[in-house]
């Protein structure tokens, strides 16, 4: 009996500890409400402390700073992929700001630069190209009418590494854009169009009149990229009276040179050349 006795106390003992086990376990787990008590995370913890203490996070550096003025540009377009403002041409008199400070996204299918001007869109086979996974511009410079202005536009299809599609995308509609350049003077009476750049350049530029409402023409500079998975413009206008010269004549670079650094940007940071 003494044997059988010390048997039941250990088992009573067993199961005492069990029950205390599961006590423990469910002030510590969730229960049936889906609360839960457990000790908050290192990174909450860590929020919390900032806060209280006046720290503010720091932005991203990788991503344009976005204009309070439009919508936030998309990650997929970090501040390093705008054209360096010393490499547009007329920089030696306007100073360019950086394209990034002031870029902007865009809701669905940008309207380029040339296309405004032009009255002009993408052909119908490749409009659906029109919006790309994501799409910013920014105004660099935006003078008085006897002025340079200048724009960046980047329409970014994807990355092309994992599927060729994605840079096929972008040169059709970097072709369609360039068509849209050579037809000019069929969608808007009285345009010229000098194309400026050689048949078997990796670029597109030319030199482009168009004549406006009130007597004026706009002379455009335009210069068309497609390195692999985005469709980048450059361009720059003035407006003067027609058979006038722009006050501030025009100099740059070579067409080659100022293409190279729209090209140049988008490959060092999106990697995809």
């Amino acid at each position: 009996m003494r044997t059988n006795g010390s048997s039941v106390a250990t088992r009573t003992a067993i199961a005492a500890a069990a029950l205390l086990g599961i006590g423990m376990l469910n002030a510590c787990g969730p229960d049936n409400s889906g609360e839960q008590n457990a000790a908050p995370s290192t990174a909450a913890t860590a929020a919390g402390t900032a806060a209280a203490s006046g720290a503010a996070a720091q932005p991203s550096t990788a991503a344009a700073k976005p204009s309070s003025a439009g919508p936030a540009v998309s990650k997929d377009i970090p501040a390093g992929a705008w054209i360096n403002p010393r490499a547009i041409p007329l920089d030696a008199t306007y100073k360019w700001p950086a394209p990034a400070a002031g870029a902007k996204g865009v809701s669905g299918k940008p309207t380029f630069k040339l296309q405004e001007l032009c009255h002009s869109k993408l052909s119908q086979d490749n409009e659906s190209l029109g919006a790309g996974r994501a799409a910013a511009q920014s105004v660099i410079g935006a003078g008085g009418a006897d002025q340079w202005q200048a724009q960046q536009t980047l329409l970014y299809q994807g990355d092309p590494r994992p599927s060729s599609g994605i840079a096929q995308s972008a040169h059709l509609v970097l072709g369609d854009l360039e068509d849209e350049v050579k037809n000019c003077a069929k969608t808007v009476p009285g345009a010229t169009v000098k194309v400026t750049s050689p048949a078997d350049a990796m670029y597109f530029a030319a030199t482009v009149t168009v004549p406006q409402a009130g007597g004026t023409t706009v002379t455009l500079h335009e210069y068309l990229t497609a390195p692999d998975g985005t469709v980048n413009e450059l361009s720059l206008w003035t407006a003067a009276k027609t058979g006038a010269q722009p006050k501030v004549p025009w100099a740059g670079p070579a067409d080659a040179d100022v293409t190279k650094a729209m090209d140049s940007a988008l490959c060092d940071t999106l990697k995809d050349c």
